[in-house]
């Protein structure tokens, strides 16, 4: 008879679920299972089951969308749902069925070797809802603007090279005239921006010399038009999401601060004052980071929520993010690991850490560019996106603004460590050091 192996039970009455499209199984004891369907009388019935066995917290794997159903069910009757990531509670490969996972992972859940996900509760879930559909709307209104493109190269007009963006405010007039039958560069300039009439006039009067053609002007206009829909699309989503930051701005103290709000470039969302609605919700102005903005805070928001508490530390919150240094050893062997992605919230930091990447006169950039050196822009990046988010996670937790000191202070800075070092290792060899003016 095989021989069973337990562990110490740490959550006791614990029960696990491995979810599918179709079927969920469950076991309250690790060795029995037993499957319901996936409707939602049978996921009530699944939560009346387990008022009668007395359990009192559940463990789930991020199965796609199929999870979030029965995860508020379960929360709503008043259970303890722990989500986590299948990577954590994957099993030996080439023993994998529904029945073995769930049996699995109830045990490594009463066991205590499963560590939660983070998913937000009330308004902070809706607001990540709104802001991640926000992102996916101007990803997809992004394919129009590049099919725009193509059938302005397919004619020779040559506006993509010339302005910074084709769907900016004299990109789209400049196009609405030419579908509508004006082919005269001269009318045509007059309907940038006078920015562009005085530096770009020349440029611009060759680049709308084109070779029309009635089927490109055709799908040029399809294009535009959906591409209109969907920026009417993420007006309606930054209504709404005005409305939850009103909701969660409520009984907390208003905050003043006499530095502006910093500029947001693309896609600023329609929302009214939402620099002092995140300064409410937030408590401190996250505007001091370098390269965040109310649009960073407004994702980081959603992805990361306003409460640092389930971090002990700085290092704890960096590694959710999954922007922590991966150290990868066995016995004298050194192993180079992949760099990942990270979540969300990780992919937001690295975004901004890109932005910075270039900048003369911010310290983080120069950091990255010494490290890019080194190694290479990917490590480089990662290493400066855990810097703004031990910096994200201070000001939070600490209330201590992040105070910008500038390329120069920095250099200064590795200058005096790298004189120390000198004079360590020549006083250690029994030499002098001597400056050459």
């Amino acid at each position: 008879m095989a021989k069973v192996i337990t562990f110490e039970q740490v959550n006791a009455r614990a029960a696990a679920i491995d979810i599918g499209a179709e079927k969920v199984f469950v076991s309250s004891d690790g060795l029995n299972v037993r499957c319901y369907q996936t409707f939602t009388s049978d996921y009530h019935q699944l939560a009346r089951d387990f008022k009668e066995e007395g359990i009192e917290r559940v463990c789930m794997e991020a199965t796609g969308v199929y999870w979030i159903a029965l995860h508020e069910i379960l929360e709503q009757a008043g259970f303890e749902v722990c989500l986590v990531n299948p990577k954590e509670v994957k099993q030996v490969k080439g023993r994998k069925t529904d029945p073995k996972d769930c049996r699995w992972i109830q045990k490594v859940f009463s066991a205590g070797l499963v560590r939660q996900s983070y998913v937000p509760a009330g308004k902070l879930k809706e607001l990540r809802m709104m802001v991640r559909e926000r992102e996916d709307i101007i990803s997809m209104g992004s394919t129009y603007v590049n099919k725009m493109q193509k059938c302005l190269e397919l004619m020779n007009i040559k506006l993509t090279g010339i302005l910074a963006q084709i769907h900016g405010a004299s990109g789209i007039r400049v196009i609405e005239a030419i579908i509508n039958g004006d082919r005269d560069p001269q009318q045509l300039l007059l309907l940038c921006d006078g920015r562009i009439i005085k530096h770009k006039s020349e440029q611009v009067l060759k680049a709308l010399e084109g070779n029309y053609n009635e089927s490109w002007l055709f799908l040029l206009e399809q294009n535009l038009y959906m591409w209109k829909i969907h920026q009417q699309h993420i007006s309606v989503i930054d209504a709404k999401i005005e409305q939850l930051l009103g909701e969660l701005q409520q009984d907390k103290p208003v905050i003043t601060t006499d530095a502006l709000p910093k500029p947001i470039r693309h896609h600023q969302p329609k929302v009214k004052n939402l620099h002092q609605k995140l300064l409410n919700i937030y408590g401190v102005n996250g505007n001091s980071i370098s390269g965040i903005n109310d649009y960073s805070l407004l994702r980081l928001l959603g992805e990361a929520g306003n409460d640092m508490s389930r971090f002990p530390t700085a290092k704890h919150f960096v590694s959710w993010c999954q922007l922590a240094p991966m150290f990868n050893q066995s016995g004298k062997m050194y192993r180079r690991v992949k760099v990942r992605n990270g979540n969300k919230a990780g992919q937001i930091f690295r975004g901004i850490a890109q932005g910075l990447l270039n900048s003369k006169y911010i310290a983080i950039g120069a950091f990255m560019r010494r490290i890019k050196a080194k190694k290479d822009s990917k490590i480089a990046i990662k290493a400066g996106a855990r810097k703004l988010a031990e910096a994200f996670y201070n000001l939070l937790t600490k209330g201590t603004e992040y105070v910008e000191r500038g390329v120069r202070k920095y250099e200064d800075l590795i200058k005096r460590k790298e004189k120390l070092f000198l004079e360590k290792l020549a006083k250690k060899h029994n030499m002098q050091l001597t400056s050459v003016t």
